[in-house]
């Protein structure tokens, strides 16, 4: 396992363009990537690799608010003007629908219905994750961990309903995470 202070020292955009499967993001609002012009390049050179088979995208859907989410969203950017949350949610969603209408194949939006409680990113093997709190500075900036794992078995588990009981602490550690993903999108998961 690696951990490292802030989500750029994990250097996402050359993650995402060496995947050869998957990519999931479970991130709630992607207005950062939007902007990143290296986040973009990359994941388009991901989703014209004819051998990637599929970007998973769990996201806030800027339309339909929750009770949960006005609260949420506060944590997620902490000090910003409500205006500023809203014009960074349709970013956001203006960014995803041009995935998927771009990549209407490979790329597959699945909307939060609950709270999330951690960002993820996933790139084949690959689980990077961090974590929301109550604190003055945004999760990008927070400590960031990676670690590898065996995901398309894991995503089995979940798909199976759990981790077999001669599970390893490790793998049940990195299951874990992709439960928290694959709960938003099991039947799409699995194909990649």
């Amino acid at each position: 396992m690696k951990i490292v202070a802030g989500v750029d020292a994990l250097d996402l955009p050359v993650l995402f363009r060496t995947a050869k499967r998957r990519i999931i993001l479970h991130a709630a609002i992607y207005g950062p990537f939007a902007r990143s012009e290296a986040h973009c390049e990359a994941l388009a050179e991901a989703l014209s690799n004819p051998v990637f088979k599929q970007l998973d995208i769990i996201a806030l859907q800027p339309d339909k608010q929750s009770g949960w989410a006005e609260l949420f969203l506060q944590v997620l950017r902490p000090g910003v003007f409500k205006e500023n949350i809203e014009q960074e949610l349709r970013e956001s969603q203006d960014f995803l629908n041009d995935l998927a209408v771009k990549h209407p194949v490979k790329v597959n939006i699945h909307y939060l219905q609950e709270q999330p409680f951690q960002p993820i990113v996933i790139v084949d093997d690959i689980i990077c994750f961090g974590q929301y709190a109550y604190a003055d500075v945004p999760a990008p900036v927070g400590f960031w961990a990676m670690v590898e794992a065996d995901v398309g078995k894991l995503l089995e588990w979940a798909e199976e309903g759990g981790a077999p009981q001669d599970a390893t602490a490790v793998e049940l550690a990195a299951y874990r995470l992709v439960s928290e993903c694959a709960r938003w999108g099991k039947s799409s998961f699995k194909s990649a």
